[in-house]
């Protein structure tokens, strides 16, 4: 096991180490983003585009169905995180249900709802759900701003988010290799998709753990593995991690440390 999967495995098992941690991140979704990720995302219907508009307005054009929505700004947490878009129709809803939407989106009356836990890109935050604090879709004039609080109250806590199975839908589609792609070509030029993107955080990290991660890292260095870490399947090596650093600070106490940082692309 190297150094980052380890750090991996604390995640997965939900930080049960890092209680009274606080992260909080805003996120740019910029027009041209949401146009280049859509498509991608496995079944998404072909042609079907979303336009941002102000005001929390919402634009979805299928073929020749036009749909005027608004997108409910604050985002329902519990059991798992929805997003919510209200129809202005009630016709307009009844028509979504024959259309071919992909799983992470339901039609209930006249709202729309987009499970975050179910979309793929987005399953490797599943154990982070149940600390997810607060979160937002604000309008923007460059199209959204997605805003985001997790806190690690108790981490000894049973999870009130359970990942649903596995689904026929769910199956390798080809948009899953063109995603993969869209997200390495992002880490390779710098993650210009995530212009403005800034994350900072309060993270008490005990003793105990941390002398974990040291030997972790020692064994890696003796087995010539330090220098290659990078985050499985993404390709996200820790120096370019470095590079996105714009403070970080660190205060001592008996028994932990406590790490303040701040991370942003773009300047």
């Amino acid at each position: 096991m190297s150094l980052i999967e380890r750090l991996l495995g604390e995640v997965h098992a939900g930080l049960p180490r890092l209680r009274g941690a606080m992260v909080h991140g805003v996120l740019p979704v910029h027009h041209r983003v949401v146009d280049e990720l859509l498509p991608l995302l496995p079944g998404w219907p072909a042609g079907a585009r979303v336009a941002l508009g102000p005001d929390q307005r919402v634009q979805i054009r299928y073929g020749s169905l036009h749909v005027n929505a608004r997108l409910q700004r604050l985002v329902a947490l519990r059991p798992s995180p929805i997003v919510t878009v209200e129809l202005a129709s009630q016709l307009v809803a009844l028509g979504l249900r024959f259309v071919p939407l992909p799983p992470f989106v339901q039609v209930s009356g006249r709202l729309v709802q987009i499970s975050l836990a179910d979309i793929p890109l987005l399953s490797d935050l599943a154990p982070l759900w149940p600390h997810l604090a607060h979160a937002t879709c604000t309008s923007t004039p460059n199209g959204l701003e997605l805003a985001f609080g997790f806190h690690v109250v108790d981490a000894n806590a049973e999870p009130t988010f359970v990942p649903r199975p596995r689904r026929e839908e769910d199956r390798p589609m080809p948009e899953s290799g063109r995603l993969q792609s869209w997200i390495q070509q992002q880490l390779a030029t710098g993650l210009p998709a995530l212009t403005g993107a800034r994350l900072t955080g309060t993270i008490p990290v005990p003793v105990t753990l941390l002398n974990d991660l040291i030997a972790q890292a020692v064994a890696d260095a003796a087995a010539g593995d330090l220098g290659q870490a990078r985050l499985p399947a993404a390709g996200l090596d820790l120096a370019m991690l470095a590079r996105l650093v714009k403070h970080v600070r660190v205060d001592a106490a008996p028994g932990v440390l406590t790490l303040d940082f701040e991370v942003g692309v773009g300047d």
